[in-house]
């Protein structure tokens, strides 16, 4: 589960799930769900944290301090890797600023949506109508007493995502996100943590010596996806094939680098696909990810993995396009070959 925002960043581990459950092993434990949702509103913490992605040829991670002051300051500072070490993120409310200490920058990325109660409403019913959130033997993780819930695919029937959870606070202390071979393909946990509001304004402050950098402003998203797409000042298509359990959840059409971009979020509550399109300069360097070729349709493309999450670049004609989701390559192709005229 998760709260949908679009810039894109570094997901915080608290706000993207929480969940708790008192039911014995193998009981639902969905009528918990929605109140442990809004457990980072209320809990304030510090701690570290290490992130794992485990790609088909090779593993990243990474690892940085937290400071979350409920509801809404949080501050993530990079001990690795190498290139992120000393860079930092901070949310206050609805601006995320990405604090690029090499350049000597802040980058601000903004999102009037990110606190919409009706969103996180239908985030919730979407994990409902296609999760069933089952509990597991309860447990210990770093001397806190835990509950441990899996959210299993209805239509798979295979557990997408395994979190532990601080039975006390309702914090996720560990999130498990697996392929569809049950394979481990990320993981998110806190190596330590504290529970305290005792945490000073200076630690979510943005350098003022730095330059600023304003990126895209999103604004309010329209959830009807297909007047967005009939909007766009552009030959916009949308895609006709939508794995299983997935809905449109919002779209825009947003200026990025002067070029009119539409964005197309869809979600089965849990995983997320975005569709990107645009009529001028690709602009995409997948370089650094190690891009292989493929195909969609006739027409030549690139895909890169990272974890969980799969990129995948085409260009039909003046369109170029791109997806960006939590899906294997092949179910990527399927949406791709359905955006045609």
């Amino acid at each position: 589960m998760k709260r949908f925002k679009i810039a894109a960043g570094v997901a915080a581990l608290a706000a993207s799930l929480a969940l708790a459950g008192a039911a014995p092993a193998g009981e639902p434990a969905d009528g918990l769900v929605f109140d442990a949702m809004t457990a980072p509103s209320t809990v304030s913490y510090a701690g570290t944290v290490e992130v794992t992605n485990a790609g088909s040829s090779r593993s990243q991670g990474s690892v940085y301090r937290i400071e979350h002051r409920a509801p809404n300051l949080t501050q993530r500072v990079y001990v690795s890797p190498p290139n992120l070490r000393g860079d930092s993120v901070v949310s206050r409310g609805d601006d995320d600023f990405f604090i690029d200490v090499r350049r000597h920058r802040v980058v601000q990325t903004e999102n009037d949506a990110s606190n919409d109660q009706i969103a996180r409403d239908d985030n919730y019913l979407l994990l409902r109508t296609n999760y069933r959130a089952v509990k597991q033997p309860d447990a210990t993780l770093g001397g806190r007493q835990v509950r441990t819930v899996a959210l299993v695919n209805k239509y798979t029937h295979r557990t997408t995502m395994l979190v532990r959870i601080d039975e006390e606070t309702k914090l996720v202390l560990d999130k498990q996100q697996f392929a569809s071979d049950g394979s481990l393909a990320s993981e998110t946990r806190f190596r330590t943590v504290r529970y305290t509001a005792d945490l000073p304004d200076a630690d979510f402050s943005i350098p003022t010596a730095f330059a600023l950098v304003r990126g895209p402003k999103f604004g309010e998203a329209s959830k009807n996806v297909s007047e967005v797409v009939r909007g766009a000042k552009f030959a916009a298509r949308g895609p006709k094939f939508l794995p299983d359990g997935f809905s449109p959840v919002e779209g825009h059409v947003v200026a990025i680098k002067s070029v009119p971009t539409l964005h197309l979020l869809y979600s089965d509550g849990i995983r997320t696909v975005s569709l990107f399109e645009n009529a001028g300069a690709s602009g995409l360097d997948l370089e650094s990810m190690h891009p292989q070729s493929t195909r969609v349709g006739g027409l030549e493309a690139q895909f890169a993995e990272r974890g969980p999450t799969t990129l995948l670049t085409w260009t039909d004609g003046p369109l170029h396009c791109a997806l960006v989701g939590e899906l294997e390559i092949s179910e990527l192709q399927h949406i791709a070959a359905s955006v045609g005229p």
